[in-house]
């Protein structure tokens, strides 16, 4: 027998393969695995493994899949101001006082984070109230999914937005109160971001790599560039991709296709957006905010722009993305990728929605006909769903009760691809599993193992990589990760408490908790 790299044996692996089959070791050599068992065979391998692992009944997966992170803003946003744990306006304004006062003047202050649905008084800050708590410096308050954000005087001026762009947020004298959504929140965006150099970038991104890593991800699809990020984002990641310890496939977020194909890349989008977001009430949805009756959401292109776009990516074979979240954007792209199939009909494109937050049994019904994996994030109903939370206060209680319902998806045979967003949620897929598992609305709660496939095979599937990762079998890559207790047999209310013992990529560990695992010497 030939020497190997690694050995991991007296455990629980769980294959998820076609046939859902668990083993007990699992033999790696050139980064493939080339051996599972649950016999004696393993004491073989171990007299030739260069690295032993005794699990100690711990359970394997493969690695966790991530299949919707904004890479780069998770990074730049590890070095900004979060406001996710402020419970009023006065918190935040003491929160960015403190924040200036460390800072020389004129230096921008970037809030992150921040849900005006958990604070006391329910809503945005103002722009006077950045003015006084922020006189000397520049301040941009993002709102937690970064379709709204707010900014100071200072602010307002350094940015110079044409007075007439769509989504800047005026009081009753006519002059902006610093709110700003839509195509005025984008251009902010897309303009800050862009005087921040690689450097940063690059220090950010492998910040953010490491949270992956901890926490089991050894593929994430980061969905970078476009009007509401910038492209220097996207560039950054096509041009360090090999550099990274994990997987990041790139999701390109533009409609030039000439920029994709010129880069030969095999995929377009990510966050396209179709429509807005739930808590900045511009998701495009099809019966109005409960708490906003005259407010219906915003579309951000026409059926026939859409069309357009959609119908010249897939003639050139490439795999399309866009962001949809009500049910009317999710009408839109469905209305799109049948127009495509029927102008070029092609057998498996696996174009992609991401979000799909409140279909319709029969949008359902239609992405099934189409074969469109759909990429969602369970995490959504963790922190919004449920009594009281966002999805209520926005959409009325009948309505809430129809977001993100996994299992009348799953059950109608479409594959989800489960991510989060982040940093609009944190990469976590444990909490994601859990979530799936515990979804506030009992009736679309999955069984734990069709939710760790959300975040495996699934996530696999969903960028056409089932044959090389997404379970643990023969010849595929050895992505593993090590959890203290198994999802699947654990009471469901402690999925999200599961430690991550180990992350290993092509069977070198990245991330190993050695006071849980036994590390033998070969």
């Amino acid at each position: 027998m030939t020497a190997i790299d690694l050995i991991l044996y007296n455990g629980n692996v769980v294959t998820v393969d076609q046939n859902n089959r668990v083993y007990k070791w699992i033999a790696v050599k050139d980064k493939k695995i080339i051996d599972l068992g649950d016999d004696d065979r393993y004491k073989e391998y171990m007299l030739k493994a260069n690295e032993t692992l005794n699990l100690m009944g711990k359970t394997v997966f493969p690695g966790f899949y991530d299949s919707h992170v904004h890479l780069v803003q998770t990074g730049l946003n590890l070095m900004a101001l979060d406001l996710s744990d402020v419970k009023s306006i006065k918190e935040l304004m003491e929160k960015i006082e403190n924040t200036a006062k460390s800072l020389p003047d004129g230096a921008l202050i970037r809030g992150i984070r921040f849900d005006e649905s958990k604070i006391k008084e329910g809503r945005m800050p103002t722009r006077r109230e950045l003015d006084i708590c922020s006189p000397n410096n520049p301040v941009w308050v993002n709102r937690i999914e970064y379709h709204t954000s707010v900014v100071n005087s200072l602010a307002l001026h350094m940015i110079n937005l044409p007075f007439n762009l769509e989504g800047i947020i005026r009081g009753e004298d006519n002059l902006p109160n610093g709110m700003l959504t839509g195509k005025a929140s984008a251009m902010v965006r897309n303009q800050i971001f862009g005087l921040i150099g690689n450097d940063v970038r690059g220090n950010g991104v492998n910040k953010a790599l490491s949270t992956a890593v901890v926490n089991g991800i050894t593929t994430i699809n980061a969905m970078e560039g476009g009007f509401s990020f910038h492209d220097k984002d996207a560039e950054f990641i096509l041009e360090n991709s090999e550099t990274f310890p994990i997987d990041v496939i790139l999701f390109y977020q533009t409609v030039n296709l000439n920029k994709v194909l010129s880069r030969n890349l095999s995929r377009i989008g990510g966050c396209i957006f179709l429509d807005g977001s739930f808590g900045s009430r511009t998701a495009a949805v099809s019966e109005a905010y409960a708490d906003d009756p005259s407010n219906y959401g915003n579309l951000y292109f026409s059926q026939d722009e859409l069309n357009d776009f959609v119908i010249n990516a897939h003639k050139n074979n490439l795999q399309i993305a866009v962001h949809a979240i009500g049910g009317r954007a999710i009408e839109q792209i469905l209305n799109a990728y049948e127009y495509a199939q029927m102008m070029d009909y092609k057998q498996d494109c696996r174009h992609r929605i991401e979000h799909f937050e409140i279909p319709t049994d029969e949008q359902i019904e239609r992405a099934k006909q189409l074969n469109v994996y759909l990429s969602m994030q369970p995490a959504y109903e963790y922190h919004w769903g449920g009594a009281g939370g966002m999805y209520q206060k926005r959409l009325g209680l009948e309505k809430s009760k129809k977001t993100n319902p996994f299992k009348k998806i799953v059950d109608k045979g479409l594959i989800i691809a489960g991510g989060s967003d982040s940093d609009v949620t944190q990469m976590n897929p444990l909490l994601g599993i859990h979530t799936a598992v515990n979804h506030p609305n009992e009736e679309f709660a999955v069984d734990a193992l069709d939710a760790v496939k959300l975040f495996t095979i699934n996530g696999a599937k969903a960028v056409f990589e089932e044959h090389i990762k997404g379970s643990l079998e023969k010849g595929k890559y050895a992505d593993f990760v090590i959890l203290d207790k198994d999802p699947i047999t654990v009471n469901k209310n402690e999925i999200k408490d599961i430690a991550i013992v180990a992350t290993i990529k092509e069977g070198k560990i990245l991330y190993m908790n050695r006071s849980v695992v036994n590390e033998d010497e070969a």
